[in-house]
């Protein structure tokens, strides 16, 4: 079983995340100005409606706060694992290339 992780993969990830953090927000401007805050007045038969209303616009409401926070901090907490990555593997590159021995190398050029 081997592991491998490819970190520009996460960086495109991450950077998809970002697109769809600013698509959630776009989304909270469009429901905040298109979805109407009803009030239920003292009485009528349309108040149970309204009741209904408001419950499901606070939760749809919170849920697209919820969405934006999970989606910007993923990826950002992705692109840091994504550099983290490939900053490991350029430091075991660079000591397995120390652990060999200097040779001595040909002149390219032929007398």
């Amino acid at each position: 079983m081997s592991f491998e992780v490819d970190p520009v993969s996460l960086h495109g990830y991450a950077a998809l995340l970002s697109r769809a953090e600013s698509d959630a927000k776009e989304c909270k401007s469009y429901f905040a100005a298109n979805v109407p805050v009803l009030s239920p007045t003292t009485e009528g038969l349309i108040n149970p409606v309204c009741y209904e209303h408001v419950g499901v616009r606070e939760k749809v409401g919170a849920m697209l706060d919820h969405l934006v926070v999970l989606l910007g901090s993923s990826s950002a907490e992705l692109a840091r694992a994504a550099t983290r990555y490939a900053e490991s593997d350029r430091g075991a590159a660079a000591k397995l290339d120390d652990s060999y021995p200097i040779t001595d190398r040909p002149s390219p050029r032929r007398n």
